[in-house]
């Protein structure tokens, strides 16, 4: 059994930080894609042609291409094409994996590595203590 299934807390707590991260990566993109998006309409506007909205049409490929990237809400699938950029999730587990690497191996501070521990100890000892449902507890108070 792997450490998310042991202590639901902790996988808890890593899903919130994952999410966390693709929030503000997913607002970072609309803050770029605002500006850029309307200097594109602005261009083909002033152009003018046969295809006036060819930059807009760029614009927008581009916001496509990042959501499937960011994968906000996990709608979309994995892309394996070798020329693409990692998804942000692989990155993501990517960064967990070399964490969780350099505290087996002792690469971050000892006290860090105990803080590590104490708390993903304590977090599953309090999972453990009481499994009941919520409802019953919530009659005890």
């Amino acid at each position: 059994m792997n450490e998310k299934e042991t202590n639901p807390r902790g996988a808890l707590f890593r899903e919130s930080l994952v999410f966390q991260l693709k929030l503000m990566a997913d607002g970072f993109r609309d803050l770029v894609l605002v500006p850029v998006s309307l200097i594109a309409t602005l261009a083909g506007l002033l152009r003018g042609g046969t295809e006036p909205d060819r930059e807009f049409r760029q614009v927008i490929a581009l916001g496509k291409k990042t959501e499937v990237w960011i994968n906000l809400f996990g709608n979309h699938e994995e892309t394996a094409n070798a020329g693409q950029a990692a998804s942000l999730d692989a990155i993501l587990n990517r960064a967990e994996e070399v964490v969780r690497e350099q505290t087996r191996a002792g690469g971050i501070t000892e006290n860090a590595a105990k803080a590590v521990e104490k708390t993903l100890q304590a977090g599953q000892h309090a999972s453990q203590r009481d499994d009941r449902p919520s409802a019953e507890r919530d009659q005890e108070i």
